[in-house]
């Protein structure tokens, strides 16, 4: 394991959404409870040591953009366009929190964001708006969104001509995370309060398969919501997903539902974040409230012996991370640089680089 020492970016407010491209920049989210949340972009810049120019795996931001208007909710999440290396000069992201919000950045050395189209999602069977708690952009069929709800759905976004393709009652509670499968136009999944991660297909919305569900380890009668899902970047096959109040990562396939492939072990607090690295199919990090960002090779269980018993069935366990980082306070979330060299840190009001 290896400790290294980042630079710090402190805002005004509290971090939590956050994604993290060459191109593009850094988008930072707040999580503040009033009306007055932000987005902002920052630049890196590597330090290098002036004598023999060479980097200090050091990275140096500064601001270069926020939004020019103020949210009523804490931003959930945000995604820069996944075409932005084919069109250069249409710089746009999403974000969600009230609602599907798409932005675009003028170039320039502040680079003001402009709010580009607000799509929302009214809650089912009324003309109230139901706050977003998340959402993933297609990255094979580009004009494709999917949001997730409060009020049980998910919608499909159609944002070339700004209107929703499909509606669906995902859960029986809340859907707390939704994203597609990689190299997939079509297959999504989603996690709920019910302690339930189903998938969907856009080709056939009328049914749906649990790939997993908390009751069926703890009995008929208790679930656990289950919080976040991360897709594979590589395989879709590979899931991770975590419960609230859990400190254990549960690695899926879609191949075998039901029953985790593998349980990740390591933090001594409950698990906020969890992102598989971009183009890696055995690299994942994790970030909980005892303030530690922890990667992974989920590769390395097979040198390890530990294992759990789940309904008579044992499940192999990873204990040993390959790379471990504290900060001063508990990670709030966490994203990967898109060449998955560094790792982007919110904690506190603050926004960390990791050059891993």
């Amino acid at each position: 394991m290896a400790q290294h020492t980042p630079f710090l970016h402190t805002m005004s407010w509290p971090t939590y959404a956050t994604d993290w491209s060459l191109l593009g920049g850094i988008l930072v989210g707040s999580f503040l409870d009033d009306s007055q949340n932000q987005i902002e972009i920052l630049k890196a810049e590597e330090v290098h040591e002036i004598e023999r120019k060479e980097p200090l795996n050091r990275l140096r931001f500064k601001s270069a953009g926020k939004t020019m208007k103020n949210l009523f909710y804490p931003v959930t999440k945000v995604l820069w366009n996944p075409s932005l290396y084919q069109r250069m000069d249409k710089k746009i992201f999403a974000s969600t929190g009230d609602t599907l919000r798409l932005w675009s950045v003028k170039d320039g050395l502040y680079e003001p964001i402009i709010e580009k189209m607000i799509l929302e999602h009214h809650q089912h069977g009324t003309n109230q708006i139901a706050p977003t708690t998340s959402f993933d952009w297609n990255q094979v069929a580009q004009q494709l969104i999917v949001t997730a709800s409060v009020d049980t759905t998910c919608i499909i976004w159609d944002i070339e001509v700004g209107e929703a393709k499909s509606k669906l009652i995902a859960h029986d509670r809340e859907v707390f995370d939704v994203s597609f499968l990689a190299h997939s136009a079509d297959v999504f999944v989603s996690t709920g309060a019910e302690g339930s991660m189903r998938m969907f297909d856009l080709r056939s919305l009328e049914h749906s398969t649990i790939l997993y569900e908390t009751g069926g380890e703890l009995g008929a009668y208790s679930s656990e919501p289950l919080l976040r899902v991360s897709a594979n970047t590589l395989d879709q096959n590979l899931l991770a997903t975590f419960h609230l109040d859990s400190n254990i990562v549960h690695i899926l396939d879609i191949r075998f539902p039901g029953i985790p492939v593998l349980n990740i072990a390591g933090h001594d607090g409950n698990i906020n974040c969890v992102k598989w690295a971009p183009g890696c199919r055995n690299i994942c990090a994790t970030g909980g409230e005892d303030c530690q960002i922890l990667i992974w090779n989920t590769t390395k269980e097979s040198q390890n012996p530990n294992t759990c018993k789940v309904k008579s069935q044992e499940i192999k366990q990873l204990n040993n991370p390959i790379f471990s980082w504290n900060a001063n306070s508990e990670i709030n979330n966490l994203c990967w640089s898109d060449n998955a060299e560094w790792i982007g840190v919110c904690w506190g009001k603050n926004f960390q680089g990791l050059k891993v």
